[in-house]
């Protein structure tokens, strides 16, 4: 096995968001890359899943535990671009597990972003400190942006000078008709049980028992003054 400690082993992190998207391209732009500069591949770690988080990763989880590894084949570890590694919000959290693998003795390779790369000696890199810089106020930057676009798209749908991609009315759609609210409490009227009466109006179960509920609160409060 090669030493973990050897230059010449590199370990590939691909990803793509979708399962109609393809790995090869990502694979031969870092393969070109790592005979360029003499390394071994040592390791693969590709998959389909989106990098927000919400999806459990798991190449990328196998990856960082063999990471800590002290037999680890691989000293080097080669990403396409940074989204591909990391779709952390916040710029910090992804240079931060940059920064943990760089403890282990592992140098971090972006193939796009250069300038987030490992140094040589070990020193800090002062390109991706001033990343760190001035990120966040581009992220406060873009986000002012986004909502205002969201405000004046809202302000003009309300307007009808606007269209929702759907076609339909902005908002969530009411799932409480008066007619279901009726049916509701015929259905529970007749003793059905909560499942029964859900399945027959196409509502949660727990919805069902929520509009009963109000209905009775509502029979039995008092009469307004003067009704």
């Amino acid at each position: 096995m090669t030493d973990p400690t050897s230059p010449s082993g590199v370990a590939f992190y691909l990803r793509v968001s979708t399962e109609d998207q393809d790995l090869a391209g990502q694979e031969r732009d870092l393969r070109a890359e790592a005979q360029r500069h003499g390394w071994t591949v040592s390791a693969t770690y590709a998959e389909k899943v989106s990098g927000t988080g919400k999806v459990e990763r798991k190449e990328y989880e196998r990856l960082l535990a063999d990471a800590r590894r002290p037999d680890r084949s691989w000293s080097h570890l080669l990403v396409w671009s940074l989204d591909r590694w990391s779709r952390e919000e916040r710029f910090s959290r992804a240079v931060a597990t940059i920064e943990e693998l760089e403890s282990q003795g592992i140098r971090f390779h972006s193939l796009h972003e250069p300038m987030l790369d490992s140094s040589e000696d070990g020193s800090a890199n002062m390109g991706r400190d001033l990343l760190r810089a001035i990120l966040p106020v581009i992220a406060a930057f873009e986000s002012r942006r986004k909502s205002e676009r969201v405000r004046v798209a809202m302000r003009e749908i309300r307007e009808g000078r606007r269209q929702t991609r759907s076609g339909r009315p902005p908002g969530r759609p009411r799932r409480v008709t008066p007619e279901k609210a009726a049916r509701i409490m015929e259905l529970r009227g007749q003793r059905l049980k909560w499942r029964e009466v859900a399945g027959r109006v196409g509502l949660p179960a727990g919805t069902c028992a929520s509009v009963w509920s109000r209905a009775l609160k509502a029979q039995a409060a008092p009469p307004l003054p003067g009704a």
